[in-house]
């Protein structure tokens, strides 16, 4: 503890207190010479005010409503010792948590859409629209999620045949079956889950996964082989290179 919690203590220390009590407050004076003089000086000071009160005798009540007066006043300002140190501590409190929380969060989002991915690969949605025509699908998705229906140029390539709408981490999101290779599907979610440009990977039982975000979508290759296979189809689909 610190000093300054053993001078609000010496404001509630008086003579004929349970000295017990107090035993923490006296060992910390017996190696602090700075506390120890303030102690000092606050003893001395009630001992002249006792003094000075026993010359008016014709008052024995007034010594009662001094100290009285003076416990009450060293009390509160043990209070507001007390309370300006909590509020002092809270913005510390919460910028503690702050970074915590930084750091956390994206270890908890990432797990989130690690089970969503697991399950969307074991067992992936009934396709709510059936179409050979590709733009018809994208404007479709475009329904569900907000902004434009085109998909970034890597994507140029990849064919679907039908799509359904999904949710991903409570984000709308839209499931994308691939025409080209049955293994294979998209998932387009409408939030930003990982770094701009950098692909990660996500592997599970029932196969593999690879994602990346554009700045305001996110898009996860979903692929139902070994992650060996799903690179190699994605360099054929000029997906990476």
């Amino acid at each position: 503890m610190n000093c300054e919690f053993y001078k609000s203590e010496m404001y509630s220390w008086r003579p004929g207190s349970d000295a017990a009590s107090f035993q923490p407050l006296f060992d910390h004076l017996a190696g602090c010479s700075d506390c120890a003089q303030l102690f000092e000086r606050l003893t001395a000071s009630d001992q002249r005010i006792q003094r000075t009160i026993q010359k008016i005798p014709e008052s024995p009540s007034l010594e009662s409503r001094i100290l009285a007066g003076l416990a009450h006043q060293r009390a509160e300002t043990k209070v507001h010792r007390s309370s300006w140190r909590s509020w002092m501590l809270l913005p510390l409190a919460a910028s503690v948590l702050l970074v915590v929380m930084l750091g956390v969060r994206p270890r908890l989002e990432d797990a989130r859409l690690a089970r969503e991915v697991a399950v969307l690969l074991s067992q992936p949605p009934a396709l709510q629209i059936d179409s050979a025509s590709r733009q018809q699908i994208l404007e479709w998705s475009a329904g569900i999620l907000s902004g434009p229906s085109r998909l970034p140029p890597e994507l140029n390539r990849i064919e679907f045949r039908g799509a359904a709408a999904v949710k991903v981490d409570d984000h709308k999101a839209v499931f994308l079956k691939m025409k080209n290779e049955q293994r294979a599907s998209l998932l387009v979610v409408d939030a930003r889950l990982t770094q701009e440009g950098r692909f990660k990977s996500i592997n599970e039982k029932s196969g593999s996964a690879r994602l990346w975000s554009d700045g305001r979508r996110t898009y996860v290759l979903l692929y139902e082989g070994t992650a060996q296979e799903m690179h190699a189809y994605m360099v054929q689909m000029g997906i990476e290179a």
